[in-house]
């Protein structure tokens, strides 16, 4: 479920967009990234939701906050179990630091990649690209 306290935009850049992976597992991927943006953005805030096809021709979805962004010399290490930025070490925001380092699991496992764009003050935009259906 999407959290009540954010709004949410779905922008759908394709018509038809076709992954070859587990429904289940990326399904649990998108979770992490929308529970992640949600724990790092303001209440009432906006929270972007994308879907298409990149101009390499390869499937995609993004979650863009606009929320506490990330320092770059944390960006090179959110995706290692337990880690997690000073900024972020607060008992506001709770977690175990394990959730980014699944979620890359679950990417890798599907041989895509992922993207992090992030500017403190500005938010954090996580781009995965996956591999064409088959």
């Amino acid at each position: 479920m999407i959290d009540e306290e954010h709004c949410y935009e779905l922008h759908r850049d394709a018509a038809d967009i076709m992954v070859y992976g587990d429904s289940s597992m990326l399904k649990q991927a998108l979770r992490i990234f929308m529970d992640n943006a949600a724990k790092y953005t303001h209440k009432g805030d906006v929270i972007t939701l994308r879907v298409g096809v990149s101009s390499e021709y390869l499937p995609y979805f993004s979650v863009q906050d606009n929320g506490i962004g990330m320092q770059q010399q944390d960006v090179a290490h959110i995706f290692e179990r337990f880690y997690r930025s000073d900024t972020a070490r607060n008992s506001q925001t709770g977690g175990t630091g394990l959730g980014l380092s699944i979620a890359k699991w679950i990417i890798d496992r599907h041989q895509g990649n992922i993207q992090v764009v992030s500017r403190p003050e500005f938010g954090t935009r996580f781009t995965i690209y996956l591999p064409k259906a088959r």
